[in-house]
């Protein structure tokens, strides 16, 4: 097996920095960048400069999703070396057509949260959001079930595990399972947040999870925060464990009343301030949407009620 090395970059945001990994292939390959900033980039500099290599040899960047702590720094290396970026064919606009002053990002929240029907009090300044040090990349599509060419007749497969965004992937290579944003060891990701356009991502993310748990012989998990873990198949239950949970936490909410998705969100989380509105509200709403597909719950005009109440 080629060597693997994990490598530590700094992140701004509350899940804690980002793990990214170095495999010692032919090319030299970079699963995930870090976030988009200065300070990130010098500290991927300086971890590699620890394995004896340079940002000059990496010749492939692998991209478990299109969020901005795993894209941010593809494009410095990529004008650098023109090394090959590689992102699940459904987020190859987010590194070809860049959000970098989050004016997308701003419009569709904001769109989303008068949905939610969050009061305009409760609303962050949008235009605080922060402004990213990122250009565009050229970039090239990978799709479920592609095998990655490592060297020396050594193979990476791409597993499409869309949920916490429509295009995540999980990278599995021997005994290893590179796992994004995916799955992490002690933080259930968001589903809902991380692809606002997107509708049934906890759906998705259940059914990712399942396949995920069903790949034979327990591969170690490295994450794209925090360590390398066992115990893949427990963690993927105690995921869906955590889900099944907070729907049936949201049944009884409901239990004889009607609420929008904001209400529903701080009957859930408590008090929630700054993104954590965002995060929660989207969060909610994706259980929200589940419960409706699935008929337990009926919603009209943003307000939701169960649906053996309809009568």
């Amino acid at each position: 097996m080629l060597p693997v090395h994990s490598l530590r970059i700094s992140n701004p945001f509350f899940e804690g920095a980002n793990t990214v990994y170095l495999i010692e292939s032919d090319p030299l390959t970079l699963i995930d960048t870090g976030v988009a900033t200065e300070i990130a980039y010098e500290r991927l500099l300086s971890q590699l400069k620890e394995t004896g290599l340079r940002v000059e040899d990496i010749r492939r960047v692998i991209l478990t999703h299109k969020h901005i702590d795993h894209i941010g720094n593809a494009w410095r290396i990529q004008q650098l070396n023109q090394a090959e970026i590689l992102i699940h064919e459904s987020e190859m606009r987010s590194i070809e057509n860049v959000d970098a002053q989050s004016v997308r990002f701003a419009k569709v929240a904001n769109q989303r949260l008068a949905a939610w029907q969050v009061p305009s009090g409760e609303v962050a300044d949008s235009s605080q959001l922060p402004s990213w040090e990122i250009e565009p990349v050229q970039g090239s599509a990978l799709r479920d079930g592609d095998e990655i060419d490592l060297g020396g007749g050594e193979t990476m497969q791409v597993i499409h595990t869309p949920g916490h965004t429509r295009g995540s992937i999980c990278l599995l290579y021997e005994d290893h399972l590179f796992s994004g944003d995916h799955i992490l060891e002690d933080i259930s990701p968001n589903v809902g947040g991380g692809d606002m356009r997107q509708q049934g991502l906890l759906k998705l993310f259940l059914q990712s999870l399942k396949r995920v748990q069903e790949i034979p012989g327990s591969p170690h998990v490295l994450p794209g925060h925090g360590d390398r873990f066992d115990g893949l198949a427990q963690r993927c239950q105690t995921l869906m464990d955590h889900h099944q949970e907070r729907l049936d936490q949201i049944m009884e909410i409901l239990n004889g009343k009607e609420l929008t998705v904001y209400q529903v969100a701080c009957e859930l989380f408590g008090q929630l301030n700054d993104f954590h509105i965002f995060l929660g509200c989207a969060e909610a709403n994706s259980h929200l949407e589940h419960l409706v597909e699935d008929r337990l719950l009926l919603e009209r005009d943003g307000i939701f009620r169960c649906a053996d109440a309809s009568n």
